[in-house]
């Protein structure tokens, strides 16, 4: 005769609430409709509430594109230091200010009490940091400046050229414009 009760199945009529704890392993992330990735199992074992939003699922950029904003990256930076070579100090160091720049937009949310998760912007520096990582806006900047100058000013096209160079190293290294929320962009 065995000491051991039998284990009853799924589909007994006897309330789940009685039966034996198991372990719970933890669901893998899924995918709702908007393509956000959620994680059920861990929210619910924490008392969270199923398919709490994370972060959004990425798209890996192309290789090609990368290394085109790589190689714009690179461009941008010698002209950065040639600018800075040639003009003195003062240039270098705009450029150098300049390719620090748009990360200081970040800045914007001290001090803001929206709890947010790992990769996430707080949603008030969202608008300042992109449009601080538009390359429109120092090209633009810089072909107003080409042909509006009434006088040339080098510190000012160094420090256009370090902000070009800050965007394109983000871009190639899979950083682009975040979401309203917050998140990275595809």
């Amino acid at each position: 005769m065995s000491l051991t009760t039998p284990v009853t199945p799924a589909t007994s009529t006897e309330p789940t609430w009685s039966r034996p704890a198991t372990s719970v392993v933890p669901a893998a992330p899924s995918t709702g409709a908007t393509g956000d990735v959620t994680d059920s199992g861990a929210e619910d074992a924490m008392g969270g509430g199923a398919g709490h939003r994370t972060r959004p699922r990425r798209r890996p950029r192309p290789v090609a594109l990368r290394a085109a904003w790589f190689a714009a990256a690179l461009f941008w930076t010698a002209f950065a230091v040639l600018e800075g070579v040639n003009h003195g100090w003062l240039a270098g160091g705009m450029a150098l200010l300049f390719a620090v720049a748009p990360d200081l937009t970040m800045l914007a949310a001290i001090g803001d009490p929206t709890p947010t998760v790992r990769g996430q912007l707080p949603p008030r520096a969202v608008p300042y940091y992109n449009l601080a990582h538009r390359a429109a806006v120092p090209l633009g900047l810089a072909v107003l400046y080409t042909f509006t100058a009434p006088k040339e000013w080098a510190p000012l096209f160094a420090a256009l050229c370090g902000w070009l160079a800050h965007i394109s190293y983000d871009r190639a290294f899979g950083y682009g414009l975040r979401t309203k929320e917050g998140f990275q962009r595809d």
